[in-house]
């Protein structure tokens, strides 16, 4: 039996994997979904002091706290960021860091800068006074199918920009911890939105580093739109 700590993005919280979590237990597997401080059903916690440290801690004290060993850390889109820099702390209790379709920066940058100059530009034209970002149109990240939208769109939050732009700060690179990425191939909704492929140059660099790598032919939301596929995609690391 594996653990798997699946970490959502920005505007969701834990209750987005509740598909694919559902398919890994009945596999026999163990799963955590921890939501992030501001973020989804703790929505109510949403301040402009919320920064990535804060979620990192949040990561952090769920692996403590759940005594977790040999768990394979799953971050989607910035829950890549934040589960970059817990692995880089907790990496003892882990065996697996897998990215679904995430960021996946290096030390020293930041979330937003990591994806490059036109996708922050892109971002700070949709925050919101400066300290939220709105959610993405959900059909930039391919929900589009009207069951799955009535179930995601009162579900979504605005995210802390200040979360996006704190510096990434490493530990150290955890030796012995395999390193996956899943790169989602429909990304013509991001790139309409952004002029560009926001996550490309993570995909690209897992590669060029030798990662695990594999493409899910499914959209940024994969947990949403395609449940059966990312969890097989997962259980693959079990």
């Amino acid at each position: 039996m594996a653990c798997f700590i699946l970490m959502h993005g920005a505007f969701h919280g834990g209750w987005i994997w509740a598909r694919v979590a559902a398919r890994l237990r009945a596999a026999g597997h163990e799963v955590l979904t921890p939501t992030l401080t501001g973020c989804g059903d703790r929505i109510h916690l949403l301040s402009r002091e919320i920064g990535l440290e804060t979620h990192v801690c949040d990561l952090e004290a769920t692996l403590v706290h759940e005594d977790v060993h040999d768990g394979i850390l799953v971050g989607h889109s910035y829950g890549g960021t934040v589960a970059t820099v817990v692995a880089s702390r907790q990496a003892a209790r882990l065996k697996a860091l897998v990215y679904l379709d995430a960021q996946a920066p290096i030390d020293g940058q930041t979330a937003s800068g990591a994806m490059g100059e036109a996708t922050t530009a892109g971002l700070a034209a949709l925050s919101d006074e400066t300290w939220q970002l709105p959610p993405l149109p959900l059909d930039a990240v391919g929900v589009t199918a009207p069951a799955d939208v009535a179930w995601v769109a009162p579900r979504r939050h605005p995210h802390p920009m200040r979360t996006l732009l704190e510096p990434v700060r490493l530990a150290g690179a955890p030796d012995g911890l395999a390193r996956s990425y899943l790169e989602c191939t429909q990304h013509a909704g991001l790139i309409a939105l952004f002029g560009v492929d926001p996550l490309a140059g993570f995909a690209a660099r897992a590669q060029a580093e030798g990662w695990r790598f594999a493409r899910l032919d499914a959209p940024h939301d994969v947990m949403v739109t395609a449940p059966d596929l990312a969890a097989a995609a997962l259980l693959a690391h079990a």
